[in-house]
């Protein structure tokens, strides 16, 4: 056989190895499909937790889902799979377009349906949704009541029981809406103008905020567009930064000399605060008391999008858009698994 000859013979070989082995990986991914049943997620965003079920955005369906933490089964609770709309509605009557941050008080969830620029509601054992704030499809800076306000790409919302507080991303404003009368109002940030201005809310200014929780003695924020973290004083709506230098970076430390990379949602047990810092790839730690900032743990996909603490602050879900799944970490180990889709 010439030399010619036996190198074809290996290429073949080769091949036909690359062949089986593509065949292989490719009938391993087929069961693993053919073992998920049931809906999909596709870019799922914001997150809320009742302690039972985890609810959420499946921003690119335009779907409000619930997963069973149990069972790890997911159902759709509001809208219709791939059709985008801002009709309020029960269950697959209504719309949604590219849905985001959520948070529960009672029997209703509320969320920012990103794209229309309002506030909805979904009462979670009928599915029934209502617009509570905002007009579809119409942005603006206004406060007011109902649909006389207006938002500008709310992302992230967070609740005490009596008020709902929204990070309205495009204005680089923060808002809140008084559960009793639906009344909203900006309190902190300048509509429409970007800055890193601390003070009371006619001074301080923000850069497109995303991440926003609150506890009882203050709303904290995350500040993306300047890398930090925001503190918002409930009783004076004093703004302060309680950590990050403003540059860029990846340093765990004294919470004022920490850095992060395009901080994103975030959540507290009223001890620690919770930073998912996206291009960090990273779950931060902002000791609340001690202020210092450490890493709880590191995940390969892009993270940012939502968080949700268990109720005893042991468990944090958090949405993995790279891999469509939502995850959850141990807070005290930093260890996490998938609760959806189940086996990945």
């Amino acid at each position: 056989m010439t030399v010619s000859a036996k190198f074809k013979v290996i290429l073949v070989s080769v091949s036909a190895a690359m062949l089986v082995a593509g065949a292989s990986a490719m009938a391993q991914e087929m069961q693993g499909l053919q073992a998920q049943t049931g809906p999909r997620l596709d870019f799922p965003a914001g997150l809320a937790s009742d302690g039972r079920t985890v609810f959420v955005s499946n921003s690119r369906n335009n779907t409000i889902g619930a997963i069973d933490a149990a069972s790890k089964s997911l159902r759709i609770l509001a809208g219709k799979l791939f059709q985008q709309g801002s009709n309020d509605g029960t269950g697959d009557s209504a719309r949604f377009n590219s849905p985001d941050g959520m948070a529960i008080s009672g029997q209703d969830l509320y969320l920012c349906d990103t794209d229309n620029s309002d506030i909805r509601k979904i009462n979670i054992g009928s599915g029934t949704v209502t617009t509570i704030a905002g007009t579809a499809n119409i942005g603006g800076t206004e406060d007011g009541t109902g649909s006389a306000a207006h938002f500008n790409l709310p992302t992230q919302i967070a609740t005490d029981g009596t008020a709902l507080y929204v990070a309205d991303s495009g204005n680089n404003t923060i808002r809140r809406i008084t559960l009793a009368d639906m009344k909203v109002k900006t309190i902190a940030g300048q509509g429409g103008t970007a800055g890193k201005t601390e003070g009371n809310p006619d001074k301080s200014q923000f850069s497109g905020p995303r991440g926003i929780a609150v506890d009882k003695k203050a709303i904290y924020v995350a500040d993306t567009g300047n890398d930090v973290i925001r503190k918002i004083d409930l009783s004076t709506l004093q703004t302060s930064t309680i950590a990050g230098t403003g540059a860029e970076g990846d340093k765990d430390g004294p919470a004022l000399e920490a850095q992060f990379n395009n901080p994103g949602a975030i959540c507290t047990d009223g001890t620690t605060l919770y930073v998912l810092d996206a291009d960090n790839h990273s779950i931060r730690k902002i000791d609340l008391t001690a202020n210092t900032v450490t890493k709880l743990t590191l995940v390969n996909g892009h993270i940012g999008s939502g968080c949700a603490l268990s109720s005893d602050g042991k468990q944090l879900y958090f949405s993995d858009t790279t891999e469509n799944a939502v995850e959850v970490v141990d807070t005290t180990s930093g260890n996490f698994t998938t609760v959806y889709p189940p086996g990945q």
